[in-house]
């Protein structure tokens, strides 16, 4: 395996699946991430998965800690090239004209379609039927750059936000391992991008989970494609909350993992007969009623609960769904 003069700039899991792949053949020289956050109820500081995944590698790895600090690194180690693949923070101008041959990204859309923070999430929230990876030369403007190479896959609309990411990691790494050498070695031209073809996605928030009553079947199952693990995809339930004095009103977040369409036709009258955004018993399986179908919930997680199957929460809490 060739070490080449490269860093590699990464800090989620896109990043390992594309490096992952990269490893079949080369290694860079030293690996940059940033540093871990604080997780769980004693919000200890729980390690990078790419740093984690670095020193089960060997490879050279260090925290990013500010960029005066990287620029003494930089002055030792001399690297030719960069490459980033999900690093979290937008790399200064004065820092990349520190490498000869500039910094390669490694972006899972195919641009200039899907730039910005979210390019794995929107194609699936817009049901696109294609989307890919491409590597471009970085330059100060946000995912802007002349494109290397970049490769289609097609999109058969099921694939879940995970799952598409790691397709798109793998992608984009495998494409990354078989340019790198001929594009240090200056025999490849990069084409600038069709500005006129260009769309922006933007950071997704926890309010982005909300699954309305006003949408129809294909958009909730779109959110909960892509909006699953983070931020989550949610309906609110109405409850009742018993205190000295009087019963007070108040919701709870019930996330929604997976729903799953019923065919009208097999419905009995009394089922046909409900309100949207009623549920119902069907087959011991727990029944909701959308805007324009009827679905099985097959997973959920009630607010300050652990996540259980649509059944086994119809079992537990039929009086909070008002089913008899």
């Amino acid at each position: 395996m060739r070490t080449l003069p490269i860093i590699f700039f990464g800090s989620s899991e896109f990043s390992i699946y594309v490096l992952k792949e990269f490893l079949k053949e080369d290694r860079p020289i030293l690996v940059l991430t940033l540093k871990g956050k604080p997780k769980g109820r004693n919000l200890k500081i729980q390690p990078n998965p790419v740093f984690e995944f670095c020193l089960r590698e060997k490879l050279n790895v260090i925290e990013f800690e500010n960029w005066e600090n990287f620029k003494t690194s930089l002055n030792l180690i001399k690297p030719l090239a960069g490459i980033i693949a999900s690093f979290g923070k937008i790399i200064p101008l004065e820092i990349i004209d520190f490498f000869p041959r500039g910094i390669l990204n490694v972006h899972p859309s195919l641009l200039p379609k899907y730039r910005g923070p979210n390019p794995i999430r929107e194609p699936i929230l817009n049901g696109e039927k294609e989307t890919g990876a491409t590597i471009f030369l970085i330059d100060k403007l946000v995912d802007h750059g002349p494109i290397l190479k970049q490769e289609k896959i097609e999109l058969l609309g099921n694939e879940t936000y995970l799952e598409l990411e790691e397709k798109l990691g793998k992608l984009g790494g495998k494409i990354l391992r078989e340019i790198i050498v001929y594009y240090l070695e200056g025999k490849l031209k990069a084409i600038e991008q069709d500005e006129t073809q260009a769309t922006y996605t933007k950071k997704i928030s926890k309010e982005d989970g909300f699954l309305s009553f006003d949408e129809n079947y294909e958009i909730w199952q779109r959110k909960i494609r892509a909006l699953n693990p983070w931020p989550s995809t949610y309906i609110y339930l109405k409850t009742r909350m018993a205190t000295n004095k009087e019963q007070m009103a108040t919701n709870k977040i019930l996330k929604i993992f997976k729903i799953e369409k019923l065919e009208e036709k097999n419905l009995p009258r009394e089922i046909l007969k409900k309100n949207v955004g009623e549920f119902f018993e069907i087959r011991n399986d727990l029944g909701l009623r959308l805007k324009d179908i009827f679905v099985i919930l097959k997973e959920v997680q009630l607010e300050d609960r652990k996540k259980m199957s649509g059944r086994e929460f119809l079992n537990g809490f039929r009086r909070l769904l008002n089913i008899n």
